[in-house]
């Protein structure tokens, strides 16, 4: 049996526990105290610093140079490497709507790494298909070419190439008549479909369709503001729903350009802390330093925005699967057809870790962002028990942190990191 023990740091649970040690046997905490310890095994000594659980991310497209939709299972290790140095110990893999073949294709190499975990890698909780069964009205940066209604057909397609590991299906419910796909899922999640998580997203439904799906099994919703109806001060929608109702886990993209900081206080001071979970939606530059990702494009002065060659994204990438769309990072941000009327949105360029630093510069304590990016996103997937939390019998997932939550080490499942 492996011991590794981690001495003299200020520990967050993701509660303040105050000043301590950690023992870690093999991949599972043994021993949290504040009471002297005798180091046993190896030893990290944390004086000085803050111990706080790895993050989730539960909803990523990509980073390290990779995205999500290529099918290729090295590309999905590299997006697990780049976050797990970066303090995200845990992903949901975001699956953008696109033919069936490259979902399916993308799925099934998610799938391996759900299977075969990277050992320097993040743990992959599975994928997210997020807008294959979307709203036409509200498809964003997804590819209106491929949007269906939600479907039998297609789902269970996908279902298979991803051998059960598909774990969150994002459905506008305004196309789901009488609500049969999503009241299907949440009758069959847990005997058929392995506790599948059913969100509400890319959607331009009423308030009133969208508290229907919500009573009829939706728990998520999928980047709370972006792709949402509602913010109107006489007609309500989705996002009025996601407010107002208690048994729906809320994303939040916290970028910063996504969601303005006035809105997204907003949203954590509605639902509280337990009912938010920060996301970064991000894409392939996630990871990347500036200096690296800026050498393979142009930037343009009149646009304020640097636009990515081809030789900088990857080939299979689904933004340029039909030519008509083209990539620009602006303000720290990833943007499609900058200058164009299609110009809009389509995903962050930041880690989890910085977005955690945005949410405390809004004026949210650490204790509140940890929860959000930690315990509140475990709870709503349904992996609560093992991560998400410093606790006794957890898998050891911890990053020590200084106090402007520069990472120092990462233990990933037991394992000291190597930087």
């Amino acid at each position: 049996m492996e011991t590794l023990t981690i001495l003299n740091g200020d520990i967050y649970t993701p509660t303040h526990y105050g000043q301590g040690s950690i023992v870690i046997q093999d991949d599972t905490i043994s021993t949290i105290t504040t009471e002297a310890l005798q180091p046993i095994g190896n030893v990290i000594d944390a004086s000085g610093c803050l111990v706080i659980p790895g993050l989730i991310d539960g909803l990523v497209h990509g980073g390290g140079g990779c995205d999500t939709m290529t099918g290729e299972v090295e590309d999905i290790a590299t997006i697990a490497r780049a976050h797990a140095r970066n303090g995200v110990t845990s992903l949901v893999l975001g699956i953008s709507s696109g033919s069936m073949a490259q979902i399916n294709g993308a799925l099934t190499a998610i799938a391996h790494i759900v299977d075969e975990p990277v050992v320097d890698g993040s743990r992959i909780i599975g994928s997210y298909v997020e807008g294959k069964f979307g709203s036409l009205a509200k498809n964003g940066a997804q590819n209106a070419k491929y949007i269906t209604p939600p479907n039998f057909e297609e789902f269970h397609a996908m279902w298979a190439a991803s051998d059960g590991t598909l774990k969150v299906i994002s459905v506008a419910p305004e196309n789901d008549d009488n609500l049969q796909f999503i009241k299907h899922l949440a009758a069959y999640k847990t005997d058929a479909y392995n506790d599948i998580i059913i969100a509400m997203g890319h959607t331009n439904a009423t308030y009133e369709q969208a508290m229907a799906a919500i009573d009829a099994g939706v728990t998520r919703a999928t980047h709370t503001y972006n792709g949402m109806s509602g913010m109107h001060h006489r007609t309500l929608g989705a996002i009025e729903a996601v407010l107002s109702h208690p048994d729906i886990h809320a994303e939040l993209i916290v970028d910063e350009h996504h969601v303005h900081p006035f809105w997204g206080s907003h949203l954590i001071h509605q639902k509280g802390i337990h009912a938010v979970g920060l996301i970064t939606d991000c894409t392939e530059l996630a990871g990347v330093p500036s200096q690296d990702w800026q050498a393979a494009a142009t930037y343009i002065p009149t646009m304020d925005a640097y636009r990515l060659s081809d030789d900088a994204i990857s080939e299979k990438d689904t933004a340029f699967e039909t030519g008509s769309t083209e990539k620009y990072v602006r303000n720290n941000a990833m943007w499609l057809d900058v200058g164009k009327s299609t110009e809009r949105l389509a995903g962050a360029n930041i880690t989890l870790m910085d977005g955690m630093r945005n949410v405390m510069n809004w004026g949210h304590s650490l204790e509140e962002a940890l929860t959000m990016a930690t315990l509140a996103p475990a709870e709503n997937l349904g992996v609560a028990a093992s991560v998400g939390s410093i606790a006794t019998g957890s898998i050891a997932d911890i990053v020590i942190v200084d106090e402007g939550l520069s990472v120092q080490n990462v233990v990933l499942r037991g394992k000291l990191l190597e930087n």
